[in-house]
């Protein structure tokens, strides 16, 4: 439990807390692991928790009326998110999915509000996190409605690196949760990678994907 109140204390909406509050919070914690694409929870579920990605990776995922999925985000670790639901009791707009084996940690709304309560400093963090979410639901939706399909692809393939240094990405995902991210089909992104490997921008194998050519690919990024 030291190890996550260490973890905790490093995000800007804990930092403030006492000692004695991340204390609290890290026994009160409800270890949770997840198998790959097993659902936390689901779009219209009323659902109050707060949530802390300790390993793995989780997707926001929207489903439409016609049943096709769209990844809007992914949460990786280290990262927070508080649901919807925490603060207006209203259903989930979207669903949390595994993307990978993952290891979440969750508090109900019951555990967590009293010690917001206690810092008031930590609300105004919540604040503030609230309107970067709402800059990048703009960048999305920007995507979304200006930027081509090969954009969309390429600026996925960036944004998934761990890190710039290493240009090779793992392929645990499957082509279509990529699909799902880039609001098309599956066949369109298998097109698009062959299409990238063809062009000299990146190598395909089984497990990896390698960028081999940084510029051209930050040039499809940019396309719109």
């Amino acid at each position: 439990m030291k190890q996550l109140a260490h973890k905790l204390s490093e995000k800007s909406i804990f930092r403030t807390l006492p000692a004695s509050d991340l204390d609290l919070l890290a026994s009160s914690a409800i270890r949770h692991p997840l198998s790959p694409r097993e659902h936390l929870c689901f779009q219209e579920d009323i659902w109050p928790y707060v949530v802390f990605v300790n390993s793995g990776r989780l997707r926001w995922v929207m489903l439409s009326a016609g049943g096709k999925e769209h990844q809007l985000f992914a949460l990786l670790p280290g990262e927070l998110f508080w649901a919807h639901s925490f603060f207006d009791d209203a259903p989930m707009p979207a669903s949390l999915v595994a993307g990978k084996a993952s290891v979440i940690y969750l508090w109900s709304r019951d555990t967590m509000l009293p010690i917001l309560y206690r810092n008031p400093e930590a609300i105004f963090g919540i604040t503030h996190m609230l309107t970067g979410i709402m800059r990048r639901a703009r960048d999305i939706i920007y995507g979304l409605a200006f930027q081509p399909v090969a954009g969309r692809l390429a600026n996925f393939i960036m944004s998934s690196l761990d890190d710039p240094e290493h240009p090779t990405l793992e392929r645990d995902m499957t082509l279509e949760d990529m699909a799902a991210v880039c609001a098309t089909s599956p066949e369109v992104v298998c097109r698009l990678l062959y299409q990238f490997q063809s062009d000299g921008v990146v190598q395909i194998t089984r497990t990896r994907i390698t960028i081999n050519d940084h510029h051209a690919l930050r040039h499809l990024a940019d396309m719109d």
